[in-house]
């Protein structure tokens, strides 16, 4: 062979793995064969020559059989002498017209199938060869260059498959052998150019591939390509050995896009990524995550103790108790909420995940991620819920007051009743007068601070109707007194100002928070030095004009443009949720209306509040006092005794009859009994208002009078929204009982 030594090469590759003993002989020029190669399974050839070991007619029978299988092109199963004077089975494959290989099989039972299958049976990679119909020289110029592969490409044969080659492209043997390199290639045939060209050009190459298996699909072979040439240098094929590496390669591209994967998330959850080196006590952190903190991101590796150090004190027990836990086995991962300190001092909340790898136990692998937006509104979602709470108790609280303070004003109508028949002139009648008086102005008032707790805690209703902005805010100004009078003095400029079409409830809502709003962004003390300011008026273009502004920090202007927006707030600790302006503005713009804000750190701020005005409406005529002359029998239905005792009293002229259970009322009416109205109260156990209307006589439905603390829930709003029957607030006093059983 030309290129002995690379056959030779190649072929130990293969051969030195078989417990077989193989010799590849090559005929010389005088015609003799010598010995090229053998495998270490020769022992017993040492530095001899075959010449030098067998005799002439074991010589004899080893040339007949090479020269046989040389001349005849195929293998040849024959059994050939050794010096040892043993037998042996053997096979010798023409490997070239010039070589033959020779397996000298170590049992004499073998049974062969095919040449390269019996040489290679054992090598798990695929090995082939492939030889030309008629072979060529390779030339120098590219055009002789590329008019040879096209005559490869029809006529380059595979003549010779392993078994692990026949896996690789999931045919047979008699599927492969005699097929020429179009049968593989024809989708691709210029890559199968380039590739053999370079083989053609340097005599052998590992190459890297995408293998066609001939129906259009491929995998991926990494391998040795080594030419073969006859005595005159001629290329006759090649031969090779490749092995599958479509499953490494899968795995690697799995493995990127895992990576990749993982970054985007990484990127997309916004995490940063850490890791503790235990024996060495430090820590790296990956340079986005020191960079959100304001760290330099060159320096990655960072002492244990830097580390310590940017945990909050308060913070710091627990993150070493759970540390600690997780590293005794006691927790599967080490997790933690702490506040972690910036560059710049700030502390912003950061929670970190990390567990010790199995196969690592000095190492700790984690994330972390700021959650810092997420702990202020969880916070804000908590404050919202108190306050939420604190409605419903607010709601149930002005119930309870209700009840006695109506017993109170009910007992203040019949002390002036019982006053007025005193002498005018009694000075006994006059101080008692002046008693009830303030006993009824303080009534009064806790009716109102009651009423005005209710008004902010109860949800505002769907409903509208023509409100006059002044009283409600004057309302709001007495609800918000607490928060104002320590703050700052108010100035209020009233105007003329035109009704509003919607429910009084979402305007205190409004007023409410701008009013707070602007005490808030005043400190207290030196209230005679600060001023909120309230006007009402008409705008140029007709609308509702409400102006509440003050002298306070003002905003700064980087923020004017997020004032409105659900969660931001300006102010720190508990006192701002980030809710109010964007409620405030979600009212007004469910008006038809707007806000406009005006504002510079130092100066104050001024929020101008612009709502169409409701058409005007002709003044009512003052109704006449109310008559009772059709009023003979009343049923008081309240779980309150006292109650009916009072309305008993105060009724002078009228029978009343009281029940304190709506099933007690029911039975008599169900007797028979007959009554001109029935003051029935919304709340009560067993039975409510609502389930007594629905129980009693359609007939008797119009002639009920509901009375409630105005703990409204929402099955009573609705209730009350759909009958046409009158409502009497408590606390109630003669005059409005009156008016509500009046004809």
């Amino acid at each position: 062979m030309t290129v002995g030594t690379d056959h030779a090469l190649w072929f130990a590759r293969m051969a030195e793995r078989l417990p077989d003993g193989v010799l590849v002989l090559r005929r010389a020029e005088d015609r003799e064969l010598r010995v090229a190669y053998a495998n270490r399974a020769i022992t017993w050839l040492g530095t001899s020559t075959l010449y030098e070991l067998l005799d002439g007619s074991a010589l004899a029978r080893w040339r007949s059989a090479c020269e046989d299988a040389l001349s005849l092109d195929r293998e040849l199963q024959v059994s050939l002498p050794l010096p040892d004077c043993t037998e042996r089975h053997a096979t010798v494959v023409p490997l070239d017209p010039m070589t033959v290989a020779v397996q000298l099989r170590a049992d004499l039972v073998s049974e062969v199938s095919s040449r390269f299958d019996l040489l290679f049976s054992q090598n798990v990679h695929g090995v082939f060869v492939a030889r030309l119909d008629e072979p060529f020289h390779w030339p120098a110029d590219e055009a002789t260059q590329d008019a040879r592969l096209d005559y490869a490409f029809d006529h380059l044969r595979v003549t010779a498959v392993n078994d692990a080659m026949c896996r690789q492209f999931e045919k047979t043997r008699e599927e492969l052998v005699g097929t020429p390199a179009r049968a593989r290639w024809w989708l691709e045939p210029q890559r199968w150019r380039d590739q053999m060209r370079l083989l053609y050009s340097q005599g052998h190459t590992h190459l890297s591939v995408a293998a066609p298996k001939g129906d259009g699909r491929t995998f991926d072979v990494e391998g040795e390509y080594v030419c073969t040439y006859d005595a005159e240098g001629r290329i006759t094929g090649y031969y090779g050995i490749q092995r599958d590496i479509s499953i490494r390669r899968t795995a690697v591209k799995e493995l990127e896009t895992s990576r990749e994967r993982l970054e985007l998330a990484i990127v997309g959850a916004d995490l940063g990524v850490w890791e503790v080196d235990l024996p060495n006590q430090r820590v790296w952190f990956d340079g986005r995550f020191l960079a959100r903190f304001g760290y330099d991101a060159a320096d990655q590796w960072r002492s244990f103790e830097w580390w310590r150090s940017l945990f909050h004190p308060d913070d710091l027990p627990e993150a070493q108790r759970t540390l600690d836990a997780h590293l005794r086995g006691l927790e599967p991962l080490f997790r933690l909420e702490f506040r972690m300190r910036t560059a710049s001092g700030d502390w912003l909340w950061v929670q970190s995940t990390g567990r010790i790898p199995k196969e690592q136990p000095q190492r700790i692998l984690g994330v972390s991620v700021d959650i810092t937006e997420r702990r202020a509104l969880q916070e804000r979602v908590a404050r919202s819920e108190r306050l939420a709470a604190l409605g419903t108790m607010a709601a149930g609280v002005g119930h309870e007051i209700n009840n006695p303070l109506t017993f109170v004003v009910l007992t203040l109508s019949l002390m002036e009743r019982a006053l007025a028949t005193l002498p005018a002139d009694s000075t006994t009648s006059e101080a008692f007068g002046a008693l009830i008086q303030r006993a009824r102005y303080g009534a009064d008032r806790i009716s109102a601070v009651v009423r005005d707790l209710q008004t902010v805690a109860r949800p505002a209703t769907s409903g509208s109707a023509v409100t006059n902005p002044v009283p409600v805010v004057e309302r709001c100004l007495q609800i918000a007194d607490h928060q104002v009078r320590h703050r700052a003095h108010v100035i209020c400029d009233f105007g003329p100002t035109p009704s509003v079409q919607c429910s009084e409830d979402r305007l205190v809502q409004v007023f409410l928070i701008l009013i707070i709003n602007a005490a808030q962004a005043i400190p207290d003390g030196q209230a005679d030095k600060h001023w909120i300011r309230i006007s009402t008026s008409t705008s140029s273009d007709g609308r509702v004009a409400i102006e509440i502004s003050d002298n306070g920090a003002g905003i700064p202007p980087e923020d004017i443009g997020h004032v409105f927006e659900p969660f931001f707030t300006t102010k720190r600790g508990a006192d701002g949720t980030g809710l109010g302006l964007s409620i405030c503005r979600g009212i007004i713009a469910s008006l038809g209306g707007e806000i406009e804000l005006d504002s510079a750190p130092g100066r104050g701020s001024r929020f101008r509040v612009l709502l169409p005005a409701a058409a005007t409406l002709e003044p009512r005529p003052t109704p006449p006092a109310p008559a009772l002359s059709s009023v003979r029998r009343v049923l008081v239905i309240d779980d309150e005794p006292m109650l009916g005792v009072l309305v008993k009293s105060v009724l002078d002229g009228i029978e009343v009859t009281t029940e304190t259970c709506a099933k007690a009322a029911l039975a008599r009416l169900a007797a028979g009994e007959s009554y001109d109205r029935i003051l029935c109260d919304m709340m009560m156990p067993e039975l409510s208002g609502i389930d007594f209307y629905e129980r009693v006589d359609e007939a008797l439905r119009p002639h009920i009078v509901f009375i409630t603390g105005a703990s409204f829930t929402e099955r009573v709003r609705e209730f009350l929204a759909r009958v046409p029957n009158r409502l009497l607030l408590k606390p109630f006093d003669s005059t409005s009982l009156a008016t509500a059983l009046a004809d």
